[in-house]
């Protein structure tokens, strides 16, 4: 096998490379473990959460993990598809109640809609003819969903309500910079830097990525935005905390994306979804008894439900 290729392990294997690291089975079984390696997940996938957990430095048990118990990167495992099925809806209302809102900003600058189209088209011209954006809304011809609509414009002579229906949300993301620019508007251009920040945890859910295997702090290649951290001090997290969690670009994106979609999504959207982050907040909380308190889980859990009730409850805990 060629230099840094790992072998396949069988679920047997995968045990045993656990138990070498330290990690325990008390709370499920070797057995248990074993025959859930094989039907429920990938061992790639489930072994990425001990990120979350110290090591041991020197002595006879050097590099192994301190009270990490199989168990825990099961719950954490579930816990992470539940947080991406919620989130990911979360992003797709945001996308739309973001063109509702940039469509009444063009329409309260006397825009008719077809202009800012093609000068946004305009900056997309290469020497050879071709246009990336045009190109890139033209694979939509393959889909059944936007075929008509693209075929109606052979020319991509677009009115911008029906130009957001083609193009991709990254892209609209651009045009939102665009219109910023236009209409020398801070306040969308800061709504541009929100949506990036949103459209990177939409493609980790739609990617089925993991999101909460690496809770430490640090590693944001941005800093957050002002209006996102002064909001989570509106709901009470602590400076302290609201510094730490939001150096970690995975909980930058979340609490992003909650704050942006708690202002701008109609009341009766935001009160449909807080019924289910609040079952999410419950399901989170279900084997918190396996962690170590103050510890990176529960600190990144407790953030997550910080953002939840301040955002979406109401004080007394009713929706």
């Amino acid at each position: 096998m060629s230099a840094g290729r790992k072998p396949w392990l069988t679920p047997r294997k995968q045990v045993e490379h656990l138990l070498s690291k330290g990690v325990r089975f008390e709370i499920w079984s070797e057995a248990d473990a074993e025959s859930y390696l094989r039907e429920n997940n990938s061992y790639f996938r489930l072994r990425s959460y001990r990120s979350n957990f110290a090591k041991r430095v020197g002595g006879e048990a050097d590099d192994q993990y301190i009270n990490l118990d199989f168990a825990m990167l099961v719950d954490l495992s579930v816990i992470d598809m539940y947080l991406r099925n919620e989130l990911l809806p979360l992003t797709l209302d945001i996308e739309h109640f973001s063109k509702m809102g940039l469509l009444g900003t063009i329409e309260g600058h006397d825009e008719d809609g077809y202009g800012i189209v093609q000068d946004f088209l305009g900056r997309f011209w290469k020497s050879d003819g071709t246009n990336s954006v045009i190109s890139e809304i033209k694979r939509g011809l393959s889909s059944p969903y936007t075929r008509g609509l693209i075929e109606r414009h052979p020319s991509s002579d677009y009115p911008v309500w029906e130009f957001f229906e083609v193009i991709p949300f990254g892209r609209f993301t651009h045009f939102v910079r665009f219109c910023a620019e236009r209409f020398d508007d801070n306040d969308l251009l800061d709504r541009f830097y929100l949506l990036q920040s949103v459209k990177g945890l939409r493609n980790a859910c739609a990617h089925n990525s993991c999101i909460i295997n690496d809770m430490k702090a640090g590693g944001a290649t941005h800093q957050a935005r002002a209006a996102v951290t002064r909001g989570l001090g509106e709901i009470g997290v602590r400076r302290d905390a609201r510094r730490t969690k939001m150096s970690n670009e995975r909980f930058q994106q979340m609490a992003t994306t909650l704050f942006l979609h708690s202002h701008i999504a109609s009341g009766g959207v935001v009160r449909h979804r807080a019924l289910r982050l609040e079952e999410l907040v419950k399901r989170m909380a279900k084997h918190s008894d396996y962690y170590e308190p103050g510890g990176l889980v529960l600190t990144g859990f407790a953030f997550i439900e910080a953002m939840v009730s301040g955002w979406y409850l109401s004080p007394n805990g009713e929706e």
